[in-house]
């Protein structure tokens, strides 16, 4: 008879706890919104503008993290994808712009060859934040998807594999 308590008491815990993650990714979901840049304060405006030069701007967010507000804008260049993420004072915080490998330093495209290693090389994202670049590389190798962020000496910071498909909703940031 007691069991059956502590049964019942364990399947009604998870149920909690498994709405409780839904209720928080939901709320992750929602303080992300999509805005024009006639939504952003005039400084994250101006950052936004001077990033983007005469290039549309295709996409704008909003975040909340940590009662931290940061707006990241979306650009394409050339053909080639690009965002800047903005403090609510205007400041940069971040850029991010996708490159070819043989834009990148010697000793970045050394590791990312050796990390890809017979497999393909799926994108190469420079971002630079702080005054510091940095790498991220996405490659595929016998169907498994896998990313690292690459120094500009060369140095694997870390890696994570993912799986080729993304069916549960998992993926990265774009």
């Amino acid at each position: 008879m007691q069991l059956r308590y502590i049964v019942s008491g364990i399947a009604v815990f998870t149920l909690v706890a498994g709405l409780a993650v839904r209720a928080s990714a939901d709320e992750k979901a929602k303080s992300a919104k999509e805005l024009t840049i006639a939504d952003v304060p005039a400084a994250v405006q101006a950052a936004i503008k001077q990033f983007a030069g005469s290039n549309a701007i295709e996409k704008i967010t909003k975040e909340s993290e940590d009662n931290t507000v940061i707006y990241e804008a979306s650009v394409k260049v050339a053909g080639t994808k690009q965002a800047v993420e903005v403090s609510a004072d205007g400041a940069v915080l971040r850029t991010e712009k996708t490159v070819a490998l043989k834009d990148t330093p010697t000793a970045v495209q050394a590791a990312i060859k050796k990390l890809a290693g017979a497999g393909t090389v799926d994108e190469i994202v420079e971002e630079t934040a702080d005054g510091k670049k940095n790498y991220e590389a996405a490659v595929t190798i016998d169907g498994k998807k896998k990313e690292a962020d690459i120094a500009p000496d060369g140095t694997i910071q870390d890696g994570e594999e993912k799986d080729e498909h993304k069916a549960h909703g998992d993926g990265d940031k774009d």
